[in-house]
């Protein structure tokens, strides 16, 4: 539930990603494509926690890099605030034609901060109280949308340029949960693979509901598109949407404040101080507009972020040949 919840945010929930990343005319293919890989990534980065077993991401980072850590830290640090910007942003959009001055934002970020503090479990209880709601909301939407154009479901606009644009989409995805679920240490094999499957599902389901939604409508172009479609399907499909979208941006807010403090923590000052800053960082960066930073930053995260789950890949590699390594020196020492 925590990964579904830090991917279903304003961008996904409004479909307004889907749309900067894809473009118009959207293969359905592209659901089990990213599926796929948010499993992949999803068993790599749970993999990667319970074999470091550190609580912040910083120590993790200074496992898979050495002295270079700091790189990945500050790249991660950035992208947890580029979220954290996009989802006040989103917010403050969503209310403004009920409240004009832009507070909202603030407000879920200080309830953020305050859940953050708890640690994991704060945000994991969060999670698992609030995810299925939206499943379910999103899903009813979407199937509203259905009856209101053509229905596309073939794969004939399918080119192979999708396939690296949807690993990039799940890239950008995937970093902001990467500071929580690598600092998740006490999970068996069987827990990372069934977690992994669950999350990849869901997420593949909603992908192919949102994405034949909007392919039906050819409604591309709006800041939210989907809460667009939502009003076509009465007053009150347009306020459970509106809703929904709000209470995601919460849950992808939830992850990126819990990211910043974590690693915050007894390096900068208290906790107050930490999440005051935070919140006032964002705040600042959320001046540009919700399009405008989903627009311009995510793809670049996305791009950055596959250089970093590169790096996992080759940590978990070396982490797998080193007992093999050990085992044949071992083994040959009696015989010496």
């Amino acid at each position: 539930m925590l990964i579904v919840g830090t991917m279903i945010g304003a961008g996904f929930c409004s479909g307004r990603e889907i749309v900067s990343f894809f473009g118009s005319g959207i293969s359905i293919a592209v659901a089990p494509l990213c599926g796929v890989c948010i499993f992949v990534v999803c068993v790599l980065f749970l993999s990667i926690g319970s074999a470091v077993r550190e609580k912040s991401f910083d120590k993790v980072n200074s496992a898979l890099l050495g002295k270079f850590h700091v790189i990945a830290d500050v790249f991660l640090l950035v992208n947890n605030l580029i979220v954290l910007s996009a989802m006040i942003a989103g917010l403050n959009s969503l209310v403004r034609p009920v409240i004009a001055f832009p507070v909202c934002g603030i407000i879920a970020a200080v309830v953020c901060a305050v859940i953050a503090s708890k640690g994991a479990k704060g945000m994991l209880d969060c999670n698992f109280l609030i995810v299925p709601f939206i499943i379910v909301s999103i899903a009813a939407v979407c199937f509203s949308g259905l009856g209101s154009g053509e229905l596309h479901t073939s794969l004939g606009n399918f080119r192979l340029r999708v396939i690296p644009i949807g690993i990039v989409y799940v890239s950008m995805n995937m970093m902001l949960a990467s500071t929580v679920l690598t600092t998740l240490g006490e999970l068996t094999r069987k827990q990372i693979v069934l977690g992994s499957l669950i999350a990849a599902g869901s997420i593949t389901v909603l992908l192919l509901l949102l994405i034949t939604a909007l392919n039906c409508t050819g409604n591309y172009a709006a800041e939210m598109p989907i809460l667009e479609i939502s009003a076509g399907g009465g007053k009150w499909l347009y306020v459970l949407l509106c809703i929904v979208t709000g209470v995601s941006i919460f849950t992808t807010m939830l992850t990126a404040v819990g990211g910043l403090l974590g690693y915050m923590k007894n390096k900068v000052a208290g906790k107050v101080f930490n999440a005051a800053l935070v919140i006032i960082a964002g705040s600042i960066l959320s001046f540009l507009g919700f399009t405008r930073v989903v627009d311009l930053f995510y793809p670049l995260v996305g791009v950055f972020g596959l250089i970093y789950i590169v790096l996992c890949v080759r940590y978990v590699c070396r982490k797998k040949k080193a007992p093999l390594l050990n085992g044949t020196l071992t083994g040959a020492s009696p015989v010496v």
